[in-house]
């Protein structure tokens, strides 16, 4: 019987960039993220004789499947058979898995779709394990997910979450874990996309080449030594200010490394820095709460309180040229009894 789960993107505060063993997905620095409520994605998986997957568009289009996307989908189920091998359920995975995947997010633009669809999996075959008697932990399945897509670990959990980065080269040694449930701090991720056009490198290249740049061990140090705490403590304080100054100072250090990598990568476009020094200009003129973040695309996030979010709405619809999402602290990954898209 197939199995189906939902889940949803998240906006990591503190990057996750890098890796320290690019097979297993272990990432070189912890990270956080807040888990938004919207778009989703749903997936369905079952027992199959030979692996398949089959992709539907946010507006509803059959995806076309290039072998590089069912050769990551063929990797991650060898590397969940070893994760389910190592913890002594080597019998729970079927031979190969279909998959059935609907998505309301357009892909490769920076609203890490990846993320959201490998957590979705990783729920998914919880699901079906469960139908055999298995029943995984939240931090096992945070590490099947990982397998995936290192930071689909932390949209496993709703609110906020942080992916431990832990050390060696044991599969599970890197894992998520929730920090605060979403009801903690509702804030919200106003998301300004300037192009929806998919992005020349994905973020599985771009991982591997962070190391090249002569700034990523001291953004490793960094992170480590204090910036990830602090975005904890910020969080858990609901300090804003705090929150502003670690989120922005982060996503800043990793497009620098992105930049001094080999080859060099540039995620953000002219529009991306014109959103950024125009929303710096507009939060300092009205004394609005709100921060800009931006991953491996070149989407801006105005993360943003209750009190800021009219004000910053008014702001994002104001640029006509560019699509808009708006979203909030949400929940993570569940399952479902069956599809809804």
């Amino acid at each position: 019987m197939p199995a189906y789960a939902s889940s949803v993107p998240n906006i990591a505060l503190i990057k996750y960039w890098g890796n320290r063993n690019d097979d297993l997905r272990l990432p070189a620095a912890d990270s956080v993220s807040m888990t938004l409520n919207t778009p989703h994605v749903e997936v369905g998986v079952d027992h199959s004789d030979i692996l398949t997957v089959s992709s539907f568009e946010f507006d509803g289009r059959a995806r076309e499947m290039t072998m590089k996307h069912i050769a990551r989908f063929q990797k991650h189920l060898e590397l969940v058979k070893q994760y389910l091998t190592h913890i002594g359920m080597m019998d729970a995975i079927p031979h190969s898995i279909a998959y059935t995947i609907h998505s309301g997010i357009p892909p490769a633009i920076g609203l890490a779709s990846s993320a959201a669809v490998f957590s979705c999996v990783a729920e998914a075959l919880a699901g079906l394990l469960q139908q055999k008697g298995h029943n995984l932990t939240r931090e096992q399945i945070s590490v099947i997910a990982r397998l995936g897509s290192g930071s689909a670990s932390r949209s496993v959990f709703g609110g906020f979450s942080a992916m431990h980065a832990g050390k060696g080269n044991d599969i599970d040694s890197a894992y998520a874990e929730q920090i605060v449930p979403a009801d903690y701090w509702p804030l919200h991720d106003i998301v300004i996309i300037p192009s929806l056009k998919e992005k020349e490198h994905g973020s599985t290249e771009g991982h591997a080449l962070a190391s090249t740049s002569p700034l990523f061990k001291q953004r490793v140090e960094d992170i480590m030594d204090h910036r990830q705490q602090d975005c904890i403590d910020a969080i858990r304080r609901r300090d804003f200010e705090l929150l502003q100054k670690v989120a922005e100072e982060d996503s800043k250090n990793m497009h620098e490394v992105m930049k001094s990598s080999t080859p060099a990568l540039h995620y953000l476009s002219e529009d991306t820095y014109k959103i950024i020094d125009e929303i710096e200009v507009y939060r300092r003129m009205k004394n609005l709460a709100v921060l800009y973040t931006m991953d491996a695309g070149p989407a801006v996030h105005l993360i943003c309180t209750e009190e800021a979010k009219t004000e910053i709405l008014h702001y994002a619809h104001s640029k006509e040229s560019c699509t808009v999402f708006v979203t909030k602290t949400g929940e993570g990954s569940h399952q479902i009894d069956k599809p809804r898209l």
